[in-house]
């Protein structure tokens, strides 16, 4: 999975999915590659975070709930949060046009 980051979507950070005990998501990041027009290039992860994401529900509470800490191997921490959110789903029927991607790549 890849999510890419940024108001203009230059950085592409690959995502590795998986569940915890609590059936909660967990997303680890690996690889970043950053963009800019033709110009696209690994980004070296000593100038690089990873990032270890934990979101899930809590009946006890009726609430989403998320950890996230982002730590580089030389640096260690650089930072994260964690909080808890409730929300309110509403249909989307027509997504207005800057909601659509601004990259697409086909991977395989």
């Amino acid at each position: 999975m890849v999510d890419n980051l940024g108001t203009h979507k230059h950085l592409a950070v690959g995502l590795d999915p998986t569940l915890d005990e609590r059936g909660g998501l967990v997303l680890r990041s690996d690889a970043q590659r950053f963009y800019e027009g033709t110009v696209a290039f690994r980004s070296p992860m000593l100038f690089s975070g990873r990032a270890l994401l934990h979101e899930w529900w809590s009946d006890d509470d009726q609430a989403f709930h998320v950890d996230l800490e982002v730590h580089n191997h030389v640096f260690g921490f650089l930072f994260g949060y964690r909080g808890t959110f409730t929300c309110e789903w509403t249909p989307a029927i027509d997504a207005p046009e800057r909601l659509k991607p601004v990259r697409t790549e086909l991977r395989t």
